[in-house]
């Protein structure tokens, strides 16, 4: 289950981005000239303070937003200013996103949710219900399958979450606070699976609170009022009361 890579080893590059929002009279700088170079096959923690402009820049890097000044590059493509429908295209096909609420649908069973994707995508019934299968099994849920997100507990809700993430085969996974509403024993078990992912070559970039997903990443970004302020390697990892909100 590799993801489909290209020639280059530069997966992300985001050039001097900046984001600004409006709140009442105010102006929040919530990014304030970030540069960035992700390359195929990292495992990221980008960490901070609430407010330090982490999420928001997640959400440039995925398209789920476009910078005001700079540039966000992805696999060679600038995607800083797509328009909507090339920017869902984009996220539906080579990002896979996963966020600290799990939004599956509820109606659905674990295998239709991880369905849905594949559907948009015009994936055949038989292929997307195979692939469906194969995925829920790689995360451990090869016997819920049919079960609905009320009879699953939280981590197994955010594991489908991941599946789900995975369907289109992304090169790209990013994940906002994905063990935010977990326990430590469920999260862990999630921090496990995210380090299999990356393992088995998927790039993952995730921003986080949690201490131990933080220290389990190859490369820790910390982030304070909107700007980048160190870049380092797992071994010199933030501790808990670095990264708490």
């Amino acid at each position: 289950m590799k993801p489909i890579n290209g020639t280059s080893d530069v997966l992300l590059d985001a050039r001097d981005v900046k984001r600004e929002y409006r709140a009442g009279e105010s102006t929040v700088h919530a990014l304030r000239g970030v540069s960035l170079t992700i390359t195929r096959g990292e495992f990221v923690a980008i960490v901070g303070a609430s407010g330090s402009g982490k999420s928001t820049l997640l959400h440039l890097l995925g398209a789920v937003d476009a910078p005001d000044v700079g540039s966000v590059t992805f696999e060679g493509r600038d995607i800083s200013h797509l328009s909507d429908a090339e920017a869902t295209r984009l996220r539906l096909l080579r990002v896979g996103l996963v966020f600290q609420r799990f939004y599956l649908m509820p109606t659905l069973s674990a295998l239709e949710n991880v369905m849905l994707p594949m559907a948009e995508a015009g994936i055949a019934p038989a292929a997307r219900r195979a692939r469906a299968e194969e995925l829920l099994r790689y995360v451990g849920l090869g016997e819920r399958t049919g079960h609905r997100p009320t009879q699953l507990s939280g981590g197994e809700q955010q594991r489908v979450a991941v599946a789900r993430a995975l369907a289109n085969q992304p090169a790209l996974l990013l994940a906002d606070e994905p063990t935010g509403e977990l326990d430590a024993a469920t999260g862990a078990a999630l921090i496990a699976l995210l380090q299999r992912l990356n393992a088995d070559g998927l790039t993952c970039v995730l921003v986080t609170h949690d201490a131990a997903l933080a220290q389990s990443a190859q490369r820790v970004i910390t982030m304070r009022d909107g700007r980048i302020v160190h870049d380092t390697r797992s071994d010199t990892a933030p501790t808990a009361g670095d990264i708490a909100p």
